[in-house]
């Protein structure tokens, strides 16, 4: 139902291609460039959690035709016969991203941005910066019913296992009860469980989010969302960054997957990778495109990690942890319901 009623309005016409991105994904300026440039309209279909965009590029009578999804995603779409194998695609060396992003997007995908996992919060509502998952994990009583959390078991348990030593992608059955229990007892001060620029926009939690789970530019969202006074800030909690890369991947069933391929092209170029960028505010995986971003931006904390911090990059994790993880899910939410 998810996928039908998002996409009934999207057809497969021969002057558009449908995206399938994240809510201000990608750069209203680039997209009217490309438009003027060959006339097809970009169609966006918009997700805000990881499993529901995975529920997207699963159902073949969905009408996409290209989507950005993170690496750690990537290979497995393309092992099912989902996605394009883009090693083949003609980019000129200024388009072409750093090495360590084209071997976190493989063979099926070409990368798009990079940020980290970390905290986003109101600067005007917290007294001091927080530097720790433990600000976020262990909140301290005046936070209580000011958190928000993600509904994405991926991105909640990461942060949990992350505070704990563990590898952010840990299969370990033990490893996730013990993640489970520290997220159990952050549960009663959690206010509710979503991508904070979405719950924002609710009106029974509207102005009581004070903190949450972020990624890189996510405070950018949420100040647009709120209006775009400036009060949200991003921080990389000091026991590590746990690096992530998005990467544009084009569907098998693409009306049109030359067009597709086209467009991928067109948003690697580094001037456009650079446009991204700035609007994303996250990091270009391309250092031609990173050399033309203003300098204050290629030194802010907010977007490139701090110097120093531990630096983890995201993988997949092991697929006989999914029951156990989606589990742990279920059990947050209804003890978040049940309050």
């Amino acid at each position: 139902m998810l996928a039908l009623s998002v996409l009934q309005p999207f057809a497969a016409h021969a002057n558009a291609l449908n995206l399938l991105v994240w809510k201000w994904g990608i750069s209203p300026d680039v997209v009217r460039a490309w438009t003027a440039m060959t006339g097809v309209e970009i169609n966006q279909i918009v997700f805000d959690n990881g499993d529901r965009r995975d529920l997207l590029i699963a159902n073949v009578n969905a009408p996409i035709d290209l989507a950005v999804i993170d690496s750690a995603h990537v290979e497995a779409f393309g092992e099912r016969g989902l996605l394009l194998d883009q090693s083949g695609l003609p980019l000129p060396e200024t388009a072409r991203s750093e090495e360590r992003w084209r071997g976190m997007c493989g063979r099926y995908g070409v990368p798009y941005s990079w940020g980290n996992t970390g905290i986003v919060y109101r600067a005007d509502r917290l007294k001091e910066a927080p530097e720790s998952w433990a600000d976020l994990l262990k909140p301290g009583p005046a936070l209580a019913g000011h958190i928000a959390m993600t509904d994405d078991e991926e991105e909640l348990l990461a942060a949990a296992l992350n505070f704990m030593g563990r590898p952010m992608n840990s299969g370990d059955p033990g490893d996730l009860r013990r993640a489970f229990e520290l997220l159990r007892a952050q549960a009663p001060a959690v206010l509710t469980y979503g991508l904070p620029s979405t719950a924002q926009q609710r009106r029974d939690v509207r102005g009581q989010i004070f903190i949450g789970l972020g990624g890189t530019g996510d405070q950018k969202t949420l100040n647009m969302a709120g209006g775009g006074k400036e009060v949200w800030r991003f921080v990389t909690p000091r026991e590590g960054a746990m690096v992530w890369t998005d990467c544009l991947v084009v569907l098998k069933r693409a009306h049109n997957p030359g067009l597709a391929e086209r467009f991928v092209a067109f948003l690697a170029q580094p001037d456009n990778g650079a446009a991204n960028a700035i609007f994303l505010r996250q990091p270009p995986t391309n250092p031609h495109a990173a050399a033309l971003l203003p300098g204050r931006m290629r030194d802010d904390p907010q977007i490139y990690p701090p110097p120093g911090y531990p630096i983890i990059y995201r993988g997949p994790f092991p697929t006989d942890s999914l029951p156990l993880r989606r589990r742990i899910l279920s059990a947050l939410l209804t003890i978040h319901d049940t309050q």
